[in-house]
């Protein structure tokens, strides 16, 4: 199943919480292993450059015993070709999709303490 297109975006805003609960599941790697992907690609390269394959996403990958075939052919339909489309065609929409969930986390967190 691709990414979270625009159209998927509003209806992502209509599901229920069992509904997004199981949309979740069905990616390729749980929402925090895949913010981890992003955040070890954008350190990545910033000092390296893309040479335009996904050798720092199957590092990452292999580092974190992911199942390889499933997140790589999931990145593939989503335009992920390459560690730079990762970031570039893959985690504003992830962000979009789940930045509601993030700010509401950590609201919750900040009233805890």
């Amino acid at each position: 199943m691709p990414l979270i297109k625009k159209r998927q975006l509003e209806v992502w805003a209509q599901l229920s919480g069992d509904e997004r609960e199981r949309f979740i599941k069905s990616l390729p790697a749980d929402r925090e292993q895949m913010e981890k992907l992003f955040d070890y690609l954008d350190r990545r390269l910033e000092v390296e450059s893309c040479l335009h394959n996904l050798r720092f996403t199957m590092q990452f990958l292999m580092e974190n015993r992911l199942n390889m075939p499933k997140v790589m052919s999931w990145l593939n339909e989503n335009g992920g070709y390459c560690d730079c489309e990762v970031l570039e065609k893959i985690e504003p929409h992830w962000f979009v999709a789940f930045g509601d969930e993030l700010d509401e986390e950590e609201n919750a967190a900040d009233h805890t303490v």
